[in-house]
């Protein structure tokens, strides 16, 4: 495995520089902004680290030590999916050439040794002049579909040369399958409603490819690169800025954020309760710390913590040390009375923070008890808290458990350790849910921030760190 690091003024800079020199089977391991500009979309010196294996080092260098210059230059301007794809067809296709070439070598020593008469043209002659012959054709080839000429092409191709061996009619038949292939591959992307050649263009096709390794699920993906795509003219789509600004905008437009905290709390209403929930691990202890820590020094609020127990649980609870503290009252609750009781002590608070245990799917007594103890209060606003660094199967599993306690919004912790910033906003699309808060940290006090549609659009556009 090479591992490499490259840098650029931009993000696109860097990833052609890496489809360039490592090729089209590159990983990208890690993004990197050095440098802070002033706006949204402002510029700024990126470095990618970037890896790629043996393997595909060495078909690259195969494949390009055997190309004209004039093809390599057009296979290497065209996107990273369609040229890994041009290389593995080639090698195939040589591949072939050559089991070919064996036979048809094995056959003509055979045969010259009952008669002395020879071709006047090499079997590797004839193989070359065809395989050059449709790659001057081949090299035309749009973003999607075949044209006519190719085929055109095939077909003049194999009448002029009707009688040949049979070497010419087996490079024939590789040619049809090379074009069967393209044709297969070469689709129209789906976020694309117009039949013109010019409507798909390279800028579209790596936002998509950006949204998409950023963690945006697919549909989500396709319905903005559709929105984008609809909003620009022909020109524009071809202008990678362009299509960076739009796919900004929709990122704006498509998320959605509320404030935790709201107004200022009024005594007089009673105490507004928040109670998170997650599974183990998630970290909704720490958001309960870093959110009450803020109430009472920044904001100069009153808050009161409960913890909520069920049958079989730990008594030992960290938020005891911590609400001592904070000075703040601390009561456990392990039934609806008991859980009463403790709001109605601290009904001089102006907010009332609610731990629970971790749920898990697997757990459905526990996730059942919660709830009940839950539902069993009136006015509580449910926070959902996720992980972001959670695979996509278990996070998918989790936020369908826990949308059976009626969130009012998501949080999501550990963001800045995420590959897949998306997420956030695929899985606050699927619930229907706002997202409130970001954590990044352990320091109680600083790292935690409000969410916003702009934090959600530049972690996904990679535009702060």
């Amino acid at each position: 495995m090479q591992v490499k690091k490259f840098e650029a003024p931009t993000l696109q800079e860097a990833l052609d520089t890496i489809k360039r020199e490592l090729g089209p089977e590159a990983i990208i391991l890690q993004t990197k902004q050095n440098r802070r500009g002033f706006g949204l979309m402002s510029k700024g010196s990126v470095e990618v680290t970037a890896a790629v294996s043996e393997r595909a080092t060495e078909k690259k260098q195969s494949v390009e030590r055997r190309l004209p210059n004039a093809y390599t230059q057009k296979v290497n301007a065209l996107p990273a999916k369609s040229q890994a794809d041009i290389y593995e067809s080639y090698l195939e296709k040589r591949i072939e050439r050559e089991r070919v070439q064996l036979s048809n070598q094995s056959a003509q020593n055979t045969a010259a040794a009952a008669s002395k008469k020879m071709t006047a043209m090499r079997y590797a002659d004839i193989e070359d002049d065809a395989a050059t012959q449709a790659r001057n054709q081949v090299q035309n080839i749009p973003e999607y579909g075949v044209p006519s000429n190719v085929e055109n092409a095939i077909e003049n191709y194999s009448a002029s040369r009707n009688g040949s061996n049979d070497a010419l009619a087996s490079e024939v038949a590789q040619l049809r399958k090379l074009v069967d292939e393209l044709r297969r591959e070469r689709k129209k992307p789906e976020y694309i409603d117009s039949d013109s050649p010019l409507a798909a263009t390279e800028a579209l096709q790596e936002a998509f490819e950006m949204l998409l390794q950023a963690g945006v699920e697919r549909r989500y993906s396709v319905q903005m690169m559709r929105d984008v795509a609809r909003n620009l003219t022909i020109e524009a789509r071809a202008d990678r800025d362009n299509v960076l600004d739009a796919v900004a905008e929709q990122l704006l437009k498509t998320s959605s954020t509320r404030n935790v905290f709201g107004n200022a709390v009024a005594s007089d209403h009673g105490p507004e309760l928040h109670a998170f929930v997650g599974a183990s691990g998630s970290g909704k202890t720490s958001t309960l710390a870093k959110l009450a820590t803020d109430a009472v020094r920044n904001r100069n609020e009153k808050v009161g913590i409960i913890r909520l127990q069920v049958v079989g649980e730990e008594t030992v609870d960290p938020l005891i040390v911590f609400a001592k503290a904070l000075h703040t009252p601390y009561r456990q609750a392990s039934s609806i009375e008991e859980l009463q009781v403790a709001i109605q002590d601290m009904s001089q608070c102006g907010r009332i923070f609610i731990d629970t245990p971790g749920v898990s799917a697997k757990e459905t007594n526990t996730v059942n008890r919660i709830r009940s103890l839950l539902s069993s209060v009136p006015g509580v606003r449910v926070q959902v808290v996720l992980s972001a660094i959670t695979r996509d199967l278990e996070l998918q599993e989790q936020a369908r458990v826990l949308q059976s306690f009626n969130p009012e919004s998501i949080v999501f912790t550990r963001l800045d350790e995420s590959y897949s910033p998306g997420v956030v906003l695929s899985v606050s699309n699927r619930l229907r849910l706002p997202i409130s808060v970001f954590t990044k940290g352990k320091k109680v006090t600083e790292d935690w921030e409000t969410a916003s549609p702009e934090r959600i659009t530049a972690s996904i556009l990679n535009i702060i760190c």
